[in-house]
């Protein structure tokens, strides 16, 4: 793996239902170097937990998982990791890739087909951001403020750009949410794809439509409605 400092392996996470096909993936892992597969996930909600837990540089995903799809595990997680979607389907191609996906496995894939897809994966050698407040720049004519992410309720996706409500308005960010979502504290929690909220500023959560939780904050009277995968997320960080 030309991409890989010397040392470091690339840590993976499988997540595939079917359990021949998770063992041939396994077993195509185990002839590469410089791969190192830290867990095996049977379905999404164990994948979502996963991936939070451990933080993986890479993961192969499914499409196809029974009641949610591999993209909506994307929506659930708060971790930022690179996706490799590996399905028997082309017709989710395009959608892959505007999920940032890095790369679309048709099955079934042969080894020089895989180590293509991983030739792709670049780690960045970046500290984590942890629990710690950090601090973001918002342009507002000439003049550029400086928010702590502490005052931010929701980051929100506006016409490709992070939109970022604080207690007395809202403020542009000139990033997208999927690089945004690799800088803020581990208290953000991605419970749509276009939002992501600080769960430290939660102050209500209430049952909504079709399974969805309808999030209200302090001192805020905008609200945000969750996506099925981010109902998920939501159960497992407050654990209920």
């Amino acid at each position: 793996m030309q991409n890989q400092s010397a040392g470091k392996s690339m840590r993976v996470i499988i997540v595939e239902d079917e359990a021949p096909a998770r063992l041939k993936l396994k077993m195509q892992l185990q002839e590469l170097e410089g791969v190192s597969l830290i867990a095996e996930c049977a379905n999404p909600v164990q994948a979502i937990e996963q991936i939070n837990q451990l933080k993986p540089d890479l993961v192969f995903v499914d499409i196809e998982l029974g009641e949610l799809s591999g993209f909506d595990v994307l929506e659930a997680i708060n971790q930022p990791c690179h996706v490799i979607f590996t399905t028997a389907y082309s017709q989710y191609a395009v959608k892959a890739f505007e999920s940032k996906a890095i790369d679309y496995l048709l099955k079934p894939f042969d080894l020089n087909r895989l180590r293509q897809a991983l030739s792709r994966v670049v780690i960045p050698h970046t500290p984590g951001s942890g629990d710690s407040d950090t601090q973001l720049i918002a342009k507002v004519g000439d003049k550029m403020h400086v928010l702590q992410t502490a005052d931010i309720y929701f980051v929100s996706a506006a016409q490709g750009m992070a939109l970022a409500q604080c207690s007395e308005r809202d403020y542009h960010l000139d990033v997208t949410l999927e690089t945004l979502s690799q800088q803020l504290p581990s208290s953000f929690l991605r419970v749509h794809r276009n939002c992501i909220v600080n769960t430290k500023l939660i102050s209500q959560i209430e049952k909504w439509h079709n399974g969805a939780f309808l999030l209200r904050f302090k001192q805020l009277t905008a609200t945000v409605t969750t996506s099925r995968s981010g109902t998920l997320a939501i159960k497992k960080h407050f654990k209920i």
